[in-house]
């Protein structure tokens, strides 16, 4: 196993693009596992089966590839992902973009129950008192940190 902590965010495009084939090519060579660690999801799509999305330094969600790019369920991860930069003009127009407000709180001194609510769209009363657990929701089985996983954004927040 091979920890990789940010290991092309300062490079150019085309030699991040390099980086990643060889580390797929020895991953297949060589039968390697990652533990990769990056903030561009753009770059996390392409070597990950498994994706962990984190919050203040805990899981909010976590599930196969698939299951986070197109099925997020944590109101982080679906604010990550939309501000993915998208290539297709059109695409781009009719994506929502969901706008976070508020400042990141300090990871010495969360916010009591859900550490992202200060920032969510979904938040409620409970939000503040209980800290969700990381357990698969009914609305997709893959486990997320939210009490409303099962809300889909309607608007940009």
């Amino acid at each position: 196993m091979i920890v990789c902590d940010e290991p092309v965010s300062a490079l150019d495009v085309s030699i991040q693009a390099q980086v990643i084939n060889l580390l797929k090519q020895l991953q297949g060579e060589l039968g390697l596992s990652y533990i990769f660690i990056a903030h561009d999801l753009s770059v996390v799509r392409h070597i990950a089966d498994r994706v962990a999305v984190m919050y203040l330094g805990r899981i909010v969600e976590i599930g196969t590839e698939d299951e986070i790019y197109e099925r997020a369920t944590h109101p982080y991860t679906q604010a990550l992902l939309s501000a993915v930069p998208v290539p297709d003009p059109e695409a781009r127009d009719q994506r929502n973009m969901i706008r976070l407000v508020g400042d990141v709180p300090s990871p010495a001194d969360p916010p009591s129950g859900c550490h992202f609510r200060t920032r969510c769209w979904k938040a409620q009363d409970i939000c503040a008192t209980e800290d969700p657990r990381t357990v698969p929701r009914a609305a997709d089985p893959h486990p997320s940190a939210c009490h409303f996983a099962e809300l889909r954004p309607t608007t940009a927040a």
